[in-house]
């Protein structure tokens, strides 16, 4: 009776790897804050792989580290995914040592060209690496010298841009003891600025034309004469009040020329010994062609 067979020797059945489809795969990494962006990552730096994962030779690593390289891989994967092609893993037992060898390995393949952002000049500019003032991490640095330095000096801005604004002296500020007022006195004398404007509906409520001998006294007189409490300015006790211009007419050779004028309005942009004059009373006094002229005046009433 013939003896029986042996049975082939069982071939090793291969590791099987299971890959995630396209669809289960990270596409995109977490997004993180702004200030964990400029804080640097507490992970190692992505261009540089560890020393774990370093092949012994071309595409292979040594059993008892392949746990470690296949995650070091995969970091590297997932954070260089937006800039680097990474070339598929495939594993397989050794037939001598029985070890996973790796081909391909995530190797990247050529890499797009790297634009420079924020981020990478910032950590060329203060690498996360490296110790600062007094051993500082870059965290412990932006987040307690730089950030109080910054405060304290924005603070001090706006408090020296605040107070400077509060006493900046007003344009129109005018010091009481520089107004005209009537009570000084009616036979004091004045000097300022005469000047010559359109009347109409003036501030006392009254319509007046070109040829009346009239005249407009400065805002802060007119106000500054106004009754405690009084809003209507028709009912300012100046209105109405007479004054005696006086210029010598050089330009004509007539001497000194005096007119008297009525107070019906107040101007804005006059100075308060200044007086707006009807264009009748101007050219009495000056040519009308010289617009602003020096003269005095005085209170008659």
């Amino acid at each position: 009776m013939a003896a029986p067979q042996p049975l082939p020797p069982t071939q090793q059945e291969p590791e099987r790897i299971h890959y995630l489809p396209e669809w289960e795969t990270p596409t995109h990494p977490p997004k993180r804050s702004l200030f964990s962006r400029l804080a640097g990552p507490k992970t190692p730096s992505r261009w540089s792989q560890p020393a774990s994962a370093s092949p012994n030779h071309a595409g292979v690593f040594p059993a008892a580290h392949a746990h470690d390289a296949a995650a070091a891989q995969k970091e590297m994967a997932f954070h260089d995914r937006s800039d680097t092609h990474i070339l598929p893993t495939t594993t397989s037992r050794s037939s001598a040592t029985g070890a996973p060898v790796i081909f391909g390995g995530g190797a990247a393949a050529t890499p797009h060209t790297r634009k420079k952002t924020f981020r990478n000049r910032f950590d060329t500019a203060l690498p996360p690496y490296r110790r600062y003032c007094c051993g500082l991490s870059r965290h412990s640095l932006l987040l307690f010298v730089v950030l109080p330095l910054t405060l304290l000096i924005l603070l001090a801005f706006c408090l020296g841009l605040g107070l400077g604004l509060r006493n900046k002296p007003s344009s129109d500020s005018t010091n009481p003891a520089d107004i005209p007022l009537r009570s000084k006195g009616l036979d004091k004398v004045y000097t300022g600025d005469l000047t010559y404007y359109g009347p109409a509906l003036g501030a006392c409520g009254w319509t007046s034309s070109e040829n009346d001998t009239i005249c407009a006294v400065a805002h802060s007189l007119f106000d500054a004469s106004a009754l405690p409490g009084q809003t209507n300015p028709n009912l300012n006790p100046l209105c109405g009040k007479r004054i005696r211009v006086t210029r010598d007419y050089t330009e004509a050779s007539k001497g000194v020329m005096t007119v008297d004028v009525m107070v019906v309005d107040r101007c804005v942009g006059c100075q308060p010994t200044d007086l707006d004059l009807s264009p009748v009373v101007f050219n009495n006094l000056a040519p009308e062609t010289k617009g602003r002229v020096q003269g005095s005046w005085h209170w008659l009433d």
